[in-house]
């Protein structure tokens, strides 16, 4: 016997191409995880029926399998928003790299995997305990991941976070070896200074002391009627963007948040731009037909007044520089 250390612990990114929830080719470093957790529910329907004498349950039946999980990590590229979005287009070499993600509808195919009825990217991810000794790995690999959520965080004086929570069809154990993966030395983690908010594009606000961004893709899991207990191919039902600033603007910026965007509701264009080396390492997320609601104004006892926003875009894209040569499988 042995005990797991968590310095031992690791995540591999596969991704999938051809069919949903078959890997292919070799483990891709996601970013700098901090943790994952996988939740697995085997269904177990509890039954009680009359001829038992008793109170207690008389039997517990096999039900419907359902995995999800949730990734948080200090991000190095924008692989997973392709994911969350649905389409990326690689291009750019040698490096820097392009990556220009956009939306994907259900009425769009996949390129990566057969079949008109997934409009998703999906992927595998291997999650492993590790050990001395043969076989006493304890190897979990989630199959067909689909990102539900994905959310980017940021606060002033830290490393940016995100966390994608992830709908899989299936999870597979095994106490063998795990699967080799590299490094990403290339590409830095991000920091609070990288950010600047802009609202509208072009227009700066400075004194944002933290925020998010989020997706949310309101993923469906059926369990039809097919001779399996596990999901069939996941599909996204209504998708919805939020952001959420927090922020110590000056008078003219407070003015124009209040007077334009929130009370007379001016709809307008922002862009998330998260610059590590411009030009080699940025990023631009464009959020387009935003509506600025609920507005927070506190009037403190001390210290600087600060403001908090809530805005709900209609669309987003994004435009890419980095090191990672392919977000895409090939």
């Amino acid at each position: 016997m042995a005990r797991y250390n968590s310095d031992q612990n690791k995540v591999v990114f596969l991704h999938e191409s051809g069919t949903y929830a078959a890997a292919s080719g070799t483990g891709v470093w996601p970013g700098y995880v901090t943790d994952n957790t996988i939740e697995e529910n085997e269904g177990y329907v509890q039954l009680r029926y009359q001829g038992t004498a008793s109170r207690n349950v008389g039997a517990h039946v096999p039900g419907p399998i359902d995995n999800t999980g949730t990734l948080n990590y200090h991000p190095q590229d924008f692989r997973l928003l392709a994911f969350a979005l649905g389409s990326c287009v690689d291009a750019g070499s040698p490096s820097p790299y392009t990556h220009v993600i956009s939306e994907v509808n259900s009425g769009v195919g996949n390129a990566f995997t057969s079949g008109t009825t997934a409009p998703f990217m999906s992927f595998t991810l291997e999650d492993s305990h590790t050990t001395g000794g043969t076989g006493q790995n304890f190897v979990r690999t989630a199959q067909g991941c689909m990102i539900n959520t994905w959310t980017l965080n940021w606060n002033q004086g830290e490393v940016l976070t995100a966390e994608a929570q992830y709908v899989a069809q299936n999870v597979a154990y095994t106490s063998g070896a795990t699967t080799a993966v590299t490094e990403d030395t290339t590409n830095r983690a991000y920091l609070w200074s990288d950010i600047k908010v802009h609202i509208p594009s072009g227009t700066v606000y400075p004194e944002v002391t933290e925020g998010n961004f989020a997706i949310n893709n309101n993923i469906e899991p059926p369990h039809y009627c097919n001779g399996s207990k596990v999901i069939a191919l996941p599909y996204p039902t209504n998708r919805d963007y939020s952001v959420e600033i927090t922020m110590e603007p000056d008078s003219t910026r407070l003015k124009t948040l209040y007077d334009s965007y929130f009370k007379a509701g001016s709809e307008f264009n922002m862009m998330i731009e998260v610059a590590a080396i411009t030009g080699s390492q940025d990023a631009f997320i464009i959020l387009s037909g935003c509506k600025l609601n609920p507005m927070g104004n506190p009037s403190p006892i001390e210290g600087i007044d600060d403001s908090t926003v809530t805005i709900i875009p209609k669309s987003c894209s994004a435009n890419i520089n980095d090191l990672t040569f392919k977000y895409n499988p090939w």
